[in-house]
């Protein structure tokens, strides 16, 4: 692919999610697509479960949106950096429990590796930070305790 055609699924990836359509991932991704968020742990196999995200994004923060800030390419690979932003009004599910919605705004920066096969979206990986999208939310969290070295 080139790196015009790699830019233009990465555009209308992001656009998907503002724009809440999820049965645009039919046209944008592989059948065995996956969709890693490194932060929370989740693992989305396929196209079916990649459309659930971007649903419960939208439960999440009704007004949720997505905007990618700079995109890089070299050969079947991508990388971005994006900014999410909206306000919680529905609830979130978190590696540190659930949490109500709180009507808070948020505005989290992250990054993602992308990578194409046969013209189309195989693998997103993101990575953020959890604490700064916790903080804002009103969550909060535990650290594990250091383990003493006896």
């Amino acid at each position: 692919m080139s790196p015009e055609q790699i830019r233009k699924l990465v555009d209308e990836m992001y656009a998907t999610w503002s724009l809440h359509e999820p049965e645009q991932v039919d046209a944008l991704f592989t059948d065995d697509a996956v969709h890693e968020d490194v932060a929370s742990g989740h693992v989305a196999r396929g196209k079916a479960e990649i459309k659930q995200l971007i649903r419960g994004a939208v439960v999440f923060a009704s007004d949720f949106r997505s905007t990618l800030r700079s995109v890089a390419t070299a050969g079947d690979t991508a990388t971005t950096e994006w900014v999410i932003e909206g306000t919680q009004t529905g609830p979130a599910v978190t590696p540190y429990g659930e949490l109500a919605p709180s009507g808070r705004t948020f505005r989290l920066c992250g990054a993602s590796i992308i990578i194409f096969r046969e013209g189309r979206i195989a693998r997103v990986t993101d990575y953020y930070d959890m604490a700064t999208f916790l903080k804002q939310l009103g969550g909060s969290f535990q650290l594990a305790k250091p383990r003493s070295h006896d």
